[in-house]
C-alpha cells in the first residue's frame, strides 16, 4: 500500500514536470511561429517593394517580357526568403520541442560545404544575373557591347546573357564574368558621319546641301531620328580635299540603318546639285 502511494506520487510529480516542459515549449513554439509569420511578412513587403520601380519601368516601356522575368524573379526570391525563414523556424521549433538537433546540423553543413564549393562558379553567375535584373542594366532587346562584343541581347538568363552581332554570330557570357556593360539603348545615340569633298568645292553650298539633307530625314523618319544632323565643322583638310562632319542622335536600334539611308539621300542631293565626292 505504501509502495502504491509512492508510485503514484512519483508519477504525478512526473507527470506535472512534464506538463510544465510542455507548457513552457507549446508557449516557444507558438511565439517561434508568429515570429516566423512576421518576418516572412515584412520581408515579402520588402521585396515586392523593390521590385516595384523595375516593374514600373518595364511598364512604363510595354516590355512584357522583361516583365515577366523580374515578376519570376520576385517569386524566386520570395520562395528562397521563405523556405530560409520556415527552415530557420524548424529547427527553433525542434530545440523548442528538447530535440537534440546537432547532429543533423553538422550533417547539413558538410553536405552544405561540399555542394558550396562544387557550385561556387553557378552560385556566382546566378548572384550576378540577379542583379543585372534587379537593377535593370540591361534587357532583352538592348543593343549592348559586352566583352568588345557588340549586338542586341537574346536572351537574359539567370545564368547566361545571349547576344547576337550584327553579323547574326550568338555570343554567350556568363553572368558572373561580365563586368562592364555599354548599353546603347537607353536615351538618345549621336552618330557622326564624315563627308569628304574635293577641297576646290563651295562648302557653303555643300554645307547648305547636306543640313537640308539631315534636316529632310529627320522629317521623314521622325521614329528613328531623334535630332536633326547638321553641319558640325571640318573633320579634316589637305590640299586635295575637306571633310565635314555631320552629327544628330538616332534612336540606337535604328543607327545602321539611318546611317545607310543618310548617305543615299547625300549621294542623290549631291549629284542633283553637281557636288563631288572625294
Amino acid at each position: 500500500m505504501y509502495l502504491n502511494e509512492i508510485g503514484i506520487t512519483f508519477l504525478a510529480i512526473a507527470w506535472q514536470q512534464y506538463a510544465e516542459r510542455a507548457g513552457e515549449a507549446a508557449v516557444k513554439i507558438a511565439v517561434i511561429l508568429v515570429g516566423y509569420l512576421v518576418a516572412r511578412f515584412v520581408i515579402f513587403r520588402l521585396v515586392d517593394r523593390l521590385f516595384a520601380p523595375s516593374l514600373a519601368k518595364a511598364a512604363e516601356l510595354a516590355v512584357r517580357a522583361r516583365s515577366a522575368r523580374i515578376r519570376a524573379l520576385q517569386t524566386v526570391l520570395k520562395s528562397a526568403a521563405g523556405f530560409t525563414l520556415g527552415l530557420v523556424a524548424a529547427i527553433m521549433i525542434l530545440q523548442a520541442a528538447g530535440i537534440n538537433i546537432t547532429p543533423l546540423i553538422m550533417s547539413a553543413s558538410v553536405a552544405g560545404l561540399a555542394v558550396g564549393v562544387g557550385a561556387q562558379k553557378l552560385v556566382r553567375d546566378v548572384i550576378a544575373g540577379f542583379f543585372i535584373l534587379m537593377e535593370d542594366q540591361y534587357g532583352v532587346g538592348d543593343h549592348v557591347t559586352i566583352g568588345g562584343v557588340a549586338g542586341v541581347v537574346e536572351e537574359l538568363g539567370m545564368r547566361t546573357t545571349r547576344i547576337r552581332d550584327a553579323g547574326g554570330r550568338l555570343y554567350i557570357f556568363a553572368n558572373g564574368d561580365i563586368a562592364q556593360v555599354c548599353n546603347l539603348s537607353r536615351g538618345k545615340l549621336r552618330v557622326s558621319m564624315d563627308i569628304a569633298v574635293p577641297a576646290s568645292m563651295d562648302l557653303d553650298r555643300v554645307i547648305s546641301v547636306l543640313n537640308e539633307v539631315g534636316d529632310s530625314i529627320a522629317r521623314d523618319c521622325p521614329q528613328e531620328v531623334l535630332e536633326p544632323f547638321r553641319y558640325e565643322g571640318l573633320a579634316q583638310v589637305t590640299g586635295a580635299t575637306a571633310t565635314l562632319r555631320l552629327e544628330g542622335s538616332v534612336v540606337p536600334a535604328y543607327q545602321e540603318a539611318v546611317r545607310m539611308e543618310m548617305n543615299a539621300r547625300i549621294r542623290e542631293a549631291f549629284m542633283k546639285h553637281e557636288i563631288q565626292l572625294a
